[in-house]
């Protein structure tokens, strides 16, 4: 009888891990490809070398019926995922494709002991092929990943496919096999400015997700490269993706209200559109809105008026090109929310930072406050004379890092993040950069 039960066990172990899905769920930030111009990706089947993939129960193959995971579609939908993560236009036309991409699992087991109801090993090995769209092969890379964790949940399979595809991203941004491409069989690809070294924080392991708030909106800008010839903000584009996670799972803004604004799709026109147009068109009375901008402030030497720098922004001309801090408040101060927070990790004296100034003008300008409306709350990086740093390495705008860090800290108490981030952005600004950067917390009046 005793034997009956645990094969029982062990044959419901097996239909119990049939069932489950293996998918692929990211946890953290893709790679920075630096916004490369990519040529379109046709994604060629994905062929399963394994037959379903391995199972050992105790060190032994199991002979019996194989558990069926359809991981051609599994990895199939995990590449798919992952490359829209890393903004790669795919297509579905061979003749429009500048680049074909082949992939194969090669490997795929799974190590465990039903009998005594162990956790479960789990390893995977995808082999990913880039290829001219003649067919002819210019770069090849072996995704290897392993879990652990219960096998009759699925957890070890998922585990193991997760650690193998976050390392695609890593892979394309160091060894841009894109550049390899002949472009006399495709679309040309132009090349991007070299790669900065990627640099990972314990800020980047994206914290879990909690209530969603229906009545919260966010708009996040991050503006890191220039269509002008102006210095990078460091890390403004991917702090920016960073915060609109940590709005969405830390303060519970919906997926839908959250408008995301990077480089080249944060122009002037894209300022205006959704905080003169789509912000005024969703927010309702009593609604929270967040604000958050990551990258060059500039000023206006002859007025002393503070701009942020869009994409397509020239300082020598910021009056026409920039998006003044005065013309941002009043767009919120007209919204109905009960509340609107602005976090600004920029500064505007033209010293240096994340601020920039028009060749010949003096920098350190004597910006004159903004009035911030009744409504409002500011958190800036710094006074309108300091610099605002970056925290090279960590990766991240200082402010940022340390205004993230304590929001999940804090568990989304906005008010608690800043005060535990001003002392420790001060301190390390003057420890480590000998600058003074004193965040600021301004509440409208």
């Amino acid at each position: 009888m005793k034997k009956l039960a645990l094969l029982l066990a062990f044959a419901a172990g097996l239909c119990a891990c049939a069932d489950t899905p293996v998918r692929y769920a990211p946890t953290r930030l893709p790679a920075d490809l630096h916004s490369a111009q990519l040529p379109k990706l046709l994604l060629e089947d994905v062929v399963d070398q394994t037959g379903g993939g391995e199972i050992f129960n105790a060190g032994a193959p199991w002979t019996g019926n194989r558990t069926p995971v359809d991981w051609a579609e599994a990895v199939h939908d995990a590449i798919v995922l992952e490359l829209q993560r890393l903004r790669w236009t795919t297509t579905e036309s061979r003749s429009s494709a500048g680049a074909r991409l082949h992939a194969e699992i090669v490997h795929a087991r799974v190590d465990t002991d039903f009998a005594s109801h162990k956790r479960g090993k789990a390893k995977i090995a995808i082999s990913v092929v880039l290829k001219n769209p003649d067919g002819r092969p210019v770069w090849g890379a072996e995704l290897k990943g392993a879990g652990e964790g219960g096998v009759l949940q699925g957890a070890a399979w998922n585990m193991a496919l997760n650690d193998a595809m976050t390392r695609l991203g890593p892979l394309l941004a160091e060894e841009r096999p894109w550049e390899r491409l002949d472009s006399r069989s495709g679309e040309p690809v132009a090349r991007a400015a070299p790669a900065v070294e990627s640099v990972s924080s314990d800020i980047d392991e994206l914290p879990p997700a909690g209530p969603v708030h229906p009545r919260t909106y966010a708009v996040v800008v991050g503006v890191e490269h220039y269509r002008a010839k102006l210095p990078n903000a460091d890390f403004a584009a991917s702090d920016a993706r960073l915060a609109a996670e940590y709005f969405k799972r830390v303060l519970g803004v919906p997926e839908a209200n959250v408008a995301l604004l990077t480089d080249e799709y944060a122009g002037k026109a894209d300022l205006e559109k959704y905080f003169e147009r789509w912000l005024p068109n969703q927010v309702q009375a009593g609604d929270v809105v967040y604000v958050y901008y990551s990258g060059h402030g500039a000023p206006n030497p002859a007025k002393g008026d503070a701009y942020l720098v869009p994409y397509d922004g020239d300082p020598a001309y910021v009056d026409q090109t920039g998006f003044a801090m005065k013309r941002l408040y009043d767009d919120l101060a007209k919204l109905p929310a009960k509340q609107v927070y602005v976090a600004i990790d920029s500064c505007f004296s033209g010293a240096g930072g994340r601020s920039v100034i028009a060749q010949g003008a003096r920098p350190l300008v004597n910006v004159a406050p903004t009035v911030v409306p009744g409504n409002v709350t500011v958190l800036s990086a710094s006074k309108g004379n300091q610099i605002s740093n970056s925290y090279q390495e960590k990766g991240h705008g200082l402010f940022t890092y340390y205004l993230l860090k304590g929001l999940r800290e804090k568990n989304g108490d906005l008010k608690a993040a800043f005060d535990t981030a001003k002392p420790e952005v001060s301190r390390l600004a003057k420890t480590e950069y000998n600058s003074e950067q004193d965040p600021q917390w301004s509440e409208g009046r």
